[in-house]
């Protein structure tokens, strides 16, 4: 173990339990018959508080409402969030009060939900670490860091929440004491695995394999049922599953579609990103043999489930936050702009890895923006933020928070080396943010590449639209303004619609 013996861990657990869970039920008389229920609700990778679709899908107070159902069928029900919500979030990037949110609006509105246990995803290390903090001390959740340290200076020690004169310190494992109306009691361990995919300066990744075992070895000591909550890539679930028989759920998040997957003994369930669904896991267990059986079902969370007045009344307040300071921008947050008939794929393990339609809308919106004239475009799929599909009828508000910077888009010209090499490097960083979209490019058999339909031609002078980022050389250091072979740099007006990418792509969708 990373910072306590077996001994003091062993003990950290069980007085940590006992002074967190609170019984469920007043117990008259105990008639134990050694059988207890309890019930998981899973969710994972929630980006966004309210729904999504025209508000027919998804929306945290439609989380809360299928709680509030779920425990008055049982109250020993666990609400658990398998990583990822503190970012990417449109909301988030906003400054309020003098600082950006940065997950704020969401830690607030899981406080009121009362969603009890999280793991951490890797977009949980986006945030800066005094950002990550704030929302670690702001949390009422229980968070399991089975597989992730904190690094300051030269130490190496758990993530905590600062409570002022003491820090709390995040555990590896957790375990969860219930008891039921006959006397039976149980005790489930949990512990939390992070997918290593977020190099950050003040982030510890340990192998979540190793860990994984070593959590396991040691709850399985001491509880009845042990179960994992993981963010990692399906692939990798399906590998701890294979490793881990004796652990039959891992909650997983990571994969934004729901999916269910048989490992021999164990189960791997992940539900809809950003809450359109949520997995619900009724888990029977008997203590006599510490077997159980599990029954799961996905939740589709739609218009049959109401929203939670209490929930959406926070919801609203940061809604109307959002609302004010976009309108100061020319943003109609909530205007309908189209309907589309299939998604829109902005989800990052596609769009940093291959062409998909949302870049492909992007780009062929940054094109007619200059009417047209020009060999092609070019667009850092790190732009493009959102880590999730867009479908049904799409607002303003869509477009903003697939694309929460914006910025602008220039006209440039450019040698066909330099496009060369710059298309080349973006092929080269396939999976980050500097894979390139595009419109008018097309890559032949791999290697060679054609513009506006022609073969590309090193000596030949192209004109390109690209988004001002990108002339940073933050992404592609070869096309910082000032490189020869880059030249007649024309960037917009202020109040131009190609001073705002977003702006262009809600007018063009419009248009179309």
């Amino acid at each position: 173990m990373k910072n306590l013996n077996l001994t003091f861990a062993l003990f950290f657990l069980l007085f940590s339990t006992a002074c967190s869970v609170s019984k469920k039920t007043t117990i008259v008389q105990s008639t134990d018959n050694g059988m207890i229920d309890v019930t998981f609700l899973q969710i994972n990778d929630v980006y966004e508080i309210a729904p999504l679709e025209g508000g027919k899908r998804g929306g945290m107070a439609r989380v809360a409402t299928l709680k509030k159902q779920l425990l008055k069928e049982n109250p020993n029900t666990l609400t658990i969030l398998s990583g990822d919500f503190l970012n990417p979030s449109v909301i988030g990037t906003l400054k309020y009060k003098g600082k950006r949110i940065k997950g704020e609006q969401m830690i607030d509105v899981m406080n009121h939900l009362g969603v009890d246990l999280v793991t951490f995803g890797n977009h949980e290390f986006d945030l800066k670490q005094n950002e990550l903090q704030e929302r670690l001390n702001e949390s009422n959740a229980v968070w399991l860091g089975t597989n992730v340290l904190l690094k300051t200076g030269d130490k190496i020690h758990s993530f905590y929440h600062d409570q002022g004169s003491k820090k709390k310190y995040i555990q590896e494992m957790w375990i969860w004491e219930v008891e039921d109306t006959d006397g039976t009691k149980a005790k489930i361990g949990f512990f939390g695995t992070t997918i290593n995919s977020n190099p950050k300066d003040y982030v510890i990744y340990e192998d979540f394999k190793v860990e994984a075992i070593k959590a396991y070895q040691f709850l399985a000591q001491y509880t009845d049922l042990v179960i994992g909550v993981t963010h990692l890539e399906v692939e990798e679930d399906l590998e701890l599953a294979a490793l881990l028989q004796d652990v039959p759920l891992l909650m997983g998040g990571h994969d934004h579609s729901n999916m269910m997957h048989t490992v021999g003994k164990s189960k791997v369930a992940k539900a809809d990103a950003n809450a359109k669904s949520a997995y619900v896991h009724r888990v029977r267990i008997n203590t006599k043999n510490k077997s159980s059986n599990i029954e799961s079902k996905l939740v589709e969370l739609d218009e049959s489930v109401a929203l939670d007045p209490a929930v959406s009344k926070v919801v609203d307040k940061w809604n109307a936050i959002a609302t004010e300071i976009f309108s100061k921008d020319g943003f109609n947050t909530n205007e309908v702009i189209a309907t589309l008939p299939e998604p829109l794929d902005g989800r990052e393990s596609s769009i940093r890895h291959k062409q998909t339609n949302l870049g492909q809308l992007v780009t062929s919106a940054m094109s007619d923006a200059y009417n047209n004239e020009n060999d092609c475009t070019i667009l850092n799929s790190g732009s493009i933020r959102i880590d999730d599909q867009i479908s049904g009828q799409i607002t303003q508000f869509d477009i903003i928070r697939a694309m929460p910077f914006g910025g602008g888009i220039a006209q440039v010209k450019m040698t066909g080396a330099l496009l060369r090499s710059a298309l080349d490097f973006g092929i080269n960083k396939t999976g980050n943010g500097a894979f390139l979209q595009w419109d008018k490019i097309e890559q032949v058999d791999g290697k060679a590449w054609k513009i506006n339909g022609q073969l590309l031609k090193d000596d030949q002078t192209y004109t390109v639209i690209l988004n001002d980022f990108l002339l940073l050389g933050f992404d592609i250091p070869t096309l910082k303004e000032g490189t020869e072979g880059l030249s007649d740099i024309v960037k917009p007006e202020k109040g131009d619609l190609k001073s705002d990418i977003r702006l262009l792509v809600i007018d063009y969708l419009k248009k179309k």
